[in-house]
């Protein structure tokens, strides 16, 4: 063999060498991208499977304690008798309030006016100027319900002649609020229990709790004629605290 061949021959060689070399390193590197690729892509059997159930709590309250507004409304030829004649009134009621065992704390002033009368002729002539008005209004809570009506009475006989409305309330808000939380959570378990064991799955970790509704009670407010000097029947009865929720559970 010539060393012309011989050359020829040497030079086929390499670069069929470095050919094969560049396609398994080529290879090589598609093959690693390619797992990289399905190690980052999870199957559709992987998938999180959840479940959302919605929770209702409902505790049921006995008020213990009462707003009432109540005043004393006078009216005289003068803005100074009106006046004059309602401040003593007045003081008669929150004396009386006091001599209850209501604290001061517990009697706050709501309003006060003084105001012209006016006679307003059928004619339709000119109003005419008849006295003036005087109205002054506190707002008192009592924490014994069972003095309530007799209260309400002995202010009435003390000079007080507007009783504008009661609210019953309950003191304990806060915990009666939490128990109603409770049920609904408990609610809420033994919805999305019995939905894992229909779908033959067990119930996992809580991923998310989400408050979707709370209802406190709406104070009962009832408006009372003071005209008799009878014990004034008062009924506190019940309220409701509702509060709802939903919650979501991983399935296992």
């Amino acid at each position: 063999m010539t060393s012309h061949k011989l050359r020829k021959l040497i030079l086929l060689l390499t670069v069929a060498v470095l050919a094969m070399a560049g396609l398994t390193f080529f290879l090589g590197g598609y093959s690693q991208t390619a797992v990289a690729q399905t190690d980052e892509q999870p199957s559709q059997s992987s998938a999180q499977r959840t479940l959302t159930v919605s929770g209702q709590g409902q505790v049921m309250v006995q008020p213990d304690m009462a707003t009432v507004n109540l005043g004393v409304e006078t009216e005289a030829d003068t803005a100074v008798d009106a006046l004059d004649q309602n401040n003593e009134q007045m003081q008669q009621v929150i004396s009386t309030t006091l001599d209850a065992d209501i604290a001061e704390a517990d009697i706050q002033t709501q309003g006060l006016s003084l105001n012209p009368v006016y006679n307003q002729p059928t004619n339709g002539g000119s109003a005419e100027l008849t006295g003036y008005r005087a109205r002054n209004v506190v707002q008192i809570t009592v924490r014994d319900l069972d003095n309530l009506g007799t209260l309400l009475d002995d202010i009435v006989s003390a000079g007080g002649n507007t009783i504008e409305g009661i609210q019953f309330q309950v003191s304990d808000r806060a915990d009666q609020e939490a128990n109603a939380r409770t049920a609904a959570m408990e609610n809420a378990r033994q919805k999305a229990t019995q939905l894992a064991d229909l779908a033959d799955a067990d119930l996992g970790p809580i991923i998310t709790i989400n408050e979707t509704g709370f209802s406190a009670p709406t104070p009962y407010s009832a408006n009372l004629a003071a005209a008799e000097s009878v014990a004034v029947p008062v009924q506190a009865g019940t309220q409701t605290i509702n509060y709802s929720l939903n919650v979501t559970w991983e399935l296992q």
